[in-house]
């Protein structure tokens, strides 16, 4: 588990007025859940798979930020298509964990490969994680320059 990139997301959930729960009880294929009407969402500390805990963590928030319709929301990382509102949220997940990875790595050094990689993000995800690093840098490099 990336424990950096759960406390930055800890951190931007409570902006957003988000409570997590993390629970050691679940089986370890047992998804994360949300529920986006009281806000919160509960975790599965004994995932299968550490290192996409921070990917789920952040899609999860993202239902809720979305205003999703459905109340209570599993993770789910299969295509489900680009108007779904499960790829929505991992569309929303990305951009939440774009500027955390790439706050300290200069525009010549970023590697969407990494970033995928580093959160086992969905290979379908690969053309939103290079566009969303794009708009990362030239943003970041308007703010710098003016």
């Amino acid at each position: 588990m990336d424990n950096d990139a759960i406390a930055y997301l800890e951190k931007r959930a409570v902006d957003y007025h988000i409570d997590v729960d993390w629970t050691d009880d679940l089986n370890p294929f047992t998804p994360p859940a949300c529920s986006v009407l009281t806000r919160k969402i509960l975790m599965n500390r004994n995932w299968h798979n550490p290192v996409s805990v921070a990917f789920q963590l952040a899609h999860e928030m993202s239902h809720i930020i979305n205003g999703d319709d459905s109340d209570f929301v599993f993770y789910n990382a299969s295509f489900t298509g680009k108007q779904s509102v499960e790829y929505k949220a991992n569309v929303g997940a990305v951009k939440l964990l774009v500027p955390y990875y790439y706050q300290d790595v200069e525009k010549e050094n970023a590697n969407v490969y990494d970033f995928i990689n580093q959160f086992d993000v969905p290979s379908f995800l690969a053309g939103v994680v290079r566009e969303q690093t794009k708009e990362y840098y030239v943003g970041n490099y308007f703010l710098s320059k003016h």
